[in-house]
């Protein structure tokens, strides 16, 4: 069997829903027939995309390296129907670097870094003009970076659980080790603690992102099943007002970033152990409308002004942090 563009399509729903059943749905098609064409797939391909767990079904390595493709696919045709990239600007013009990232305080905070940055590398040019897309993909990230869609990407992928290398983009790490935290309602129980255990969670519900394939969800399962248990995943909310709404309400937990602003509600605590890691990187391809390394300078730069936003963040870093800078 040949793959076609539906096979993708496919193997992408399954690992969105987690379920056979609830992709079935999803598809319109029953599910004898999609765990039928499932299975021919892998026997294309030559290996299981998917393992069962308890609460359904989860990439194996194998499958997470084919669904980075398959994302990076999906987005590149998609793509297809964008603009062509906009050609250099004049030396005299208005320079425009258009930048995505993973959602995050990090990402907004960098803009008028960039913009301050340029001027004083190029006081004579006019204002640099930045445009932000963000996108929990990082396989749509690097799509649209490869695609010239966009200039530069700030990614987050979990360490073991990487997806596409971003072939023809270039890739630089400036945050090697970041742990991923817990969210929890202020008055939960556990809020008081200075870290959590993962056990301790056993049998709390979480939210999770469903578009975002940079590893959080894999490692989140994988680690929970080393804890012991299988996670509780009951909600997905693709934005984080509705995700906090769930957790301060006390419905649910999630992971959360160790820069995340605490308050009206909600907490954030470290993982015991840091069972859950990632590795921060600067991705774009060249040529670069802005000086990469003056771009690299201030990612370091305002990820450092970030580290003191959490209490709990800024006493895991004086034990474990590096920043490339």
């Amino acid at each position: 069997m040949e793959l076609e563009f539906r096979h993708l399509r496919i193997v992408i729903v399954v690992a969105d829903e987690g379920s056979i059943t609830k992709a079935a749905a999803a598809l319109g098609l029953s599910q004898p027939s999609l765990t039928s064409q499932l299975q021919r797939i892998e026997r294309a391909l030559g290996a299981p995309l998917f393992e069962r767990v308890r609460t359904g079904v989860v990439p194996t390595s194998f499958g997470r390296s084919v669904l980075a493709k398959a994302r990076s696919v999906v987005n590149e045709m998609a793509d297809l129907r964008g603009d062509a990239p906009k050609v250099a600007a004049a030396p005299n013009q208005q320079v425009e670097l258009r930048i995505g990232g993973i959602p995050g305080a990090l990402l907004a905070l960098l803009v008028p870094r960039l913009i301050a940055g340029q001027a004083k590398a190029t006081p004579e040019a006019p204002p640099l003009k930045v445009a932000v897309h963000t996108d929990p993909s990082v396989a749509a990230l690097l799509a649209k970076v490869r695609a010239g869609r966009i200039h530069a990407a700030l990614l987050w992928e979990g360490i073991g659980f990487e997806g596409s290398g971003g072939d023809g983009v270039r890739r630089e790490v400036i945050v090697p080790v970041e742990p991923q935290f817990v969210a929890l309602a202020e008055w939960h129980p556990l809020a008081a603690q200075a870290a959590v255990e993962l056990s301790a969670l056993a049998e709390e519900n979480w939210v999770v992102d469903p578009q975002e394939d940079h590893g959080g969800i894999a490692a989140l399962r994988w680690a929970c099943r080393k804890a012991g248990f299988d996670p509780r995943i009951t909600h997905e909310a693709g934005d984080a007002v509705s995700a906090r709404e769930f957790v301060t309400s006390g419905q649910c937990v999630s992971l959360a970033q160790p820069t995340s602003n605490e308050g009206m509600g909600l907490v954030v605590r470290p993982l015991v152990g840091d069972p859950i890691v990632g590795r921060v990187e600067l991705a774009w391809k060249d040529p670069c409308p802005v000086d990469p390394e003056m771009m690299r300078a201030a990612v370091a730069a305002t990820y450092a002004g970030l580290i003191d936003r959490n209490p709990s963040y800024t006493k895991w870093w004086a034990q474990h942090g590096v920043l490339i800078s």
